[in-house]
């Protein structure tokens, strides 16, 4: 979603700035028929199975997740894709040989396909151990959702493996340069005609203009483009062939292979298999481009990444600080991660729109794992210019996904937080080391005031929300919780474990469940294995919940100890079901120079701890955490006689002007207090901005065809 971006920073503590082809498969005369049984025992189990047969790892790592909506008796292995656009760019044909593993007998297999419509008699189904053996099926799309059944006329199908082939024919979207149809807009408002393939437009800085087509497969729209299994629990590989015009340059999540020239003027391009990964990252991409390249070298093994950005005509130059940015984000990443991409090439792909009366598309980049596609006139720089700050963390955000949403991938979309949250808050990371002219501790500070405005609303949801048919439409809407909220929940976190402890658990839950799927509890698992602390409890309760924390901090002082009586209830607020009680990793500043940290978590309504000597006490030192902070008068005098000793701390002292602020609105300090502490402080509060000037760090705006399925919000 584009507009005006304000920069927030989101997840440096203070003090640590230096951060630290077909699948092979067996075709032996054991492996059964169509329509028979068979064992179970000699095929791939599923996806949900402790540990592979014969395997000698005994404590083998389930990485895997239930598909919600589609049936787990198949799964697909490998996805031979082939397709081709008409010349007018209105439509387009499609065929498949998708490797298949069967796992329980079955009548039909279903696939997810929408405005697809099946070439009569050439849906197909053989048996990898008998080839000359060919099954037809029958497409029948069912009365509900956006799947179809692939029928045998009779009999069964077997378990085993098996070659399934399929024919249709699509429509390229905005064909017509339109939006949406007036009654799709009337029931749905954030309809978009950008998904499945869609055609966008290249302009030229003098004004020449041509159409290229690119895809959009997140949430659900990859079944426009070609039937398969749109759902993040299924991981596949993928062989993209294409007949596109002979003058047009393309690319796709695979490194390209050699075009060869059509006697018709087209051309056939390929590209090399793709890692494992979810339908949704598939990216094809085609049109007269120019080409920006250059080459990354890992800081892990030395080995070289080509990459490449792909711009509309006589704008190659304009993405040479989009390409510098590139290799310094990688670099970051490498680092931070310790494991490089499973790619030999890395692009991003960019189009200007050159038609008039197309609306917004509904999403400002998409990570597409090695093919980022983004908006041109978001994210290049006129030579001569300054880079906008939309297109300095647009560009650190979607590489960010790589690993966290395309290495790793949530179960469901109700997980998507596990993406977009922590693509927030390592690209905001990314520009606080790189670029700190665009992004400032303050600047995070003083943004929590748009999130904890939205927070205690009736509106406010969870950021692991549950998902309801309503939320089909536009369920990330407001992105506000999804992709700011849960990246401030990371940087208290991180605050809590350490850099390090954070660094090395986050290291723990990409080893373990790359190529997989993740849950909240198995990155609380790798955390707490990373750090030593418990995370869970923790996570849970601020991911699961709506509002914030208030803590009330007395703090007094008795012979020569500080007795310190803290208590937590939720800010007043109109939540339709508001928490009661966090377990919050509660940091406070004490002893000389308030120079002293000491850590707990706040599990209980109240606490009573003790500090060495007399003492002033500040919760929050970073002014980075999750919640509202309170005291007692006489704690709020002792504080304030002390402040200049962390007058260097920004961060801090806005946080304090912008909870008092808080406090002062919600009537739970008085307006003598209140300028009081302004006063002292002497730094101004910040003022709620519109919610339209987070829409920015929301870079593309989730959408689901049909009905989201509701999973109960349990742990998982």
């Amino acid at each position: 979603m584009k507009s005006v971006f304000k920069p927030v920073i989101t997840n440096i503590a203070i003090g640590t700035m230096a951060l630290a082809p077909m699948a092979a498969c067996s075709t032996g005369d054991d492996a059964p028929a169509l329509g028979m049984q068979g064992d179970k025992s000699d095929h791939t189990p599923r996806p949900d199975s402790p540990a592979t047969p014969g395997s000698t790892n005994v404590a083998k790592i389930d990485k895997s997740a239930k598909p919600m909506e589609m049936p787990d008796t198949i799964w697909p292995k490998n996805y031979k894709l082939w397709f081709r656009p008409d010349a007018a760019l209105k439509t387009f044909t499609g065929r498949a040989d998708v490797e298949i593993d069967v796992l329980e007998p079955v009548s039909a297999i279903t696939v997810a396909a929408r405005d697809l419509k099946f070439a009569k008699g050439r849906t197909t189904l053989r048996a990898l151990s008998d080839a000359s053996k060919v099954i037809p099926l029958i497409p029948t799309p069912q009365t509900q959702g956006d799947f179809v059944q692939l029928r045998l006329g009779d009999g069964q199908v077997g378990p085993g493996k098996y070659q399934l082939h399929m024919e249709w024919d699509g429509k390229i979207q905005f064909s017509d340069a339109e939006y949406c149809p007036p009654d799709e807009v009337a029931r749905n408002p954030l309809c978009s005609a950008a998904t499945g393939i869609f055609k966008v437009g290249l302009a030229s800085p003098d004004g020449v203009t041509s159409d290229a087509i690119v895809t959009q497969g997140e949430t659900n729209y990859a079944r426009q483009w070609f039937p398969g299994w749109d759902e993040p629990a299924f991981r596949l590989t993928f062989e993209v062939t294409a007949e596109v015009p002979g003058e047009w340059k393309a690319v796709s999540n695979g490194a390209p292979n050699t075009p060869i020239p059509l006697p018709d003027g087209y051309q056939q391009v390929s590209f090399e298999k793709t890692p494992a990964m979810p339908t949704y990252l598939l990216f094809f991409g085609g049109g007269k481009f120019d080409t920006l390249e250059d080459n990354f070298t890992s800081p892990l093994d030395g080995s070289q990444v080509h990459l490449r950005w792909f711009t509309p005509p006589g704008h190659a130059s304009w993405a040479n600080f989009a390409m510098q940015w590139t290799k310094e984000s990688m670099d970051f990443y490498y680092k931070y991660t310790g494991i490089p991409l499973p790619f030999t090439k890395f692009d991003t792909v960019t189009a200007n729109d050159s038609y008039d009366n197309k609306p917004n598309t509904g999403f400002g980049g998409m990570e597409n794992w090695g093919a980022i596609f983004e908006f041109a006139n978001a994210v290049l720089t006129k030579p001569g210019e300054r880079p906008s700050p939309f297109a300095v963390y647009v560009v650190t955000h979607e590489i960010a996904h790589q690993w966290f949403g395309d290495l790793v991938t949530p179960d469901w979309w109700d997980n998507v937080w596990l993406n977009e949250s922590f693509a927030t808050w390592l690209g905001n990371r990314t520009v606080i080391e790189f670029h700190p002219e665009y992004l400032t501790f303050t600047d995070y500070a003083n943004g929590k005031v748009n999130v904890f405005r939205e927070d205690v609303r009736s509106t406010a949801v969870p950021v692991q929300r549950n998902l309801s048919d309503a939320g089909s439409f536009g369920f990330i809407n407001p992105g506000i919780f999804v992709y700011t909220k849960g990246n401030y929940i990371l940087q208290m976190l991180e605050n809590y474990l350490g850099a390090e402890g954070m660094k090395k658990g986050l290291q723990i839950y990409l080893k373990n469940y790359g190529f997989g799927n993740a849950t909240p509890s198995r990155l609380w698992s790798s955390l707490e294995q990373g750090s030593g602390k418990k995370v869970a409890d923790i996570g849970d309760s601020f991911i699961r919940q709506t509002g914030m924390p208030l803590v009330t901090i007395d703090a007094q002082c008795t012979g020569n100890k500080t007795y310190v009586s803290i208590k937590q209830e939720a800010f007043p607020n109109q939540n339709a079901y508001p928490a009661s009680k966090w377990n919050i990793p509660l940091t406070l500043a004490h002893g000389n120079g308030l120079q002293e940290r000491k850590t707990i978590e706040l599990s209980a309504n109240a606490k009573q701890i003790e500090l060495p000597g007399c003492t002033a006490v500040i919760a929050n030192p970073t002014g980075l955490d999750y919640y509202v902070t309170n005291y007692s008068s006489p704690s709020w005098s002792a504080l304030l006689a002390k402040v200049q000793a962390v007058a260097s701390n920004k961060p801090l002292l806005a946080n304090i002007a912008n909870d008092a602020l808080r406090l002062f609105n919600a009537g739970l300090i008085s307006q003598a207090q209140y300028d009081q502490i302004k006063n002292v402080i002497n730094v101004p509060a910040a003022q709620p901005q519109p919610l339209s000037s987070e829409s920015p760090m929301l870079t593309h705006s989730l959408h689901y065809h049909g009905d989201l399925t509701l999973r109960e919000n349990t742990s998982r």
